[in-house]
């Protein structure tokens, strides 16, 4: 790698992570201070980055046009899935209704690790099988996930913490179908565009309920069109120059990135509590990460291609 594609690559991923922790401290911030009910939030968030998707998505295209030759057909474009599409909108949903109840820290370091353990759980599934270190990663990735919401279960927060799972849950299907794109940029483009159906829907049903102000609609576009579509953009400019446990591993970033980003805006404390459970569950779930690379290297050199 080049210093030019290192230093590209380290810009588009640190922007990146920084993107998607700002996506839970603008929810968070936009819910908690009433300024707009979490339908309306997640409908603006969906249009919005639809919207700058498309903007994007016509100029690639535009450009591919250009500089093909006459006569030449392009390449078929990749257009997603309905059902992927559901998936993202009930990702952006329970999202939204989560971060209601519960803190940006709290919020961000549960979907991180769920979203990680949800993507080991699958991959045991397909056979895949874990080594020492990596069995101890995941036992103290669940100690600490255990940790994080045992005091919150005989609260009202439970609800959030639930919403919040089913949230992680729906991410971690999403990436998985996506790990299967030939572009995913393309199929996320379409794929936000598919929910502009279901996003019609629900602002219509919830139409009693809707409560919007102007410091709401802002949070809510900003955090559709640069935090979601820009930030995707940026995270799949990055990938193909990152190794997927790379990938994973700085993803981990994001809930840390969210607790001290909300901390700064927001004014949310960071608690003892919050960041032992954080290097609990970091701290196992990057034992895992390097347990697997680990073992994938070792394989590559008794195996070589």
């Amino acid at each position: 790698m080049t210093p030019v594609l290192f230093f590209q690559t380290t810009f588009f991923t640190l922007s990146a992570l920084v993107a998607f922790a700002a996506n839970a401290v603008i929810c968070r911030w936009a819910l908690e201070a009433g300024w707009i009910d979490p339908v309306s939030f997640t409908s603006l968030r969906l249009a919005s980055g639809a919207m700058m998707l498309w903007l994007v998505m016509s100029l690639v295209w535009w450009q591919k046009r250009s500089s093909t030759r006459p006569g030449v057909e392009m390449n078929q474009v990749s257009k997603g899935s309905w059902r992927a599409a559901m998936i993202l909108f009930i990702y952006a949903i329970t999202f939204s209704y989560g971060y209601i109840e519960i803190s940006t820290a709290t919020g961000a370091l549960l979907l991180a690790a769920v979203v990680q353990l949800t993507m080991i759980g699958y991959a045991l599934r397909a056979g895949d099988r874990l080594h020492g270190a990596e069995w101890v990663g995941v036992a103290l990735a669940l100690i600490g996930l255990a940790y994080l919401v045992y005091p919150k279960l005989t609260t009202p927060s439970w609800w959030g913490l639930v919403v919040m799972c089913i949230s992680a849950y729906t991410w971690a299907l999403y990436s998985l179908n996506g790990r299967r794109s030939k572009n995913p940029l393309s199929d996320t483009a379409y794929n936000f565009y598919r929910t502009l159906p279901w996003v019609a829907v629900s602002s219509l049903l919830f139409i009693p309920f809707m409560h919007l102000t102007t410091e709401g609609i802002i949070l809510a576009v900003f955090s559709g069109a640069i935090t979601s579509g820009l930030g995707y953009i940026l995270w799949y400019k990055a990938l193909p120059s990152i190794s997927s446990s790379l990938a994973s591993a700085s993803q981990l970033l994001v809930p840390l990135m969210a607790a001290f980003g909300a901390a700064w805006l927001i004014a949310e404390p960071i608690t003892l509590h919050f960041m032992l459970a954080a290097l609990l569950m970091i701290g196992g779930l990057g034992l895992v990460l390097w347990g697997r690379h680990r073992h994938r290297r070792q394989s590559l050199i008794r195996n070589p291609m």
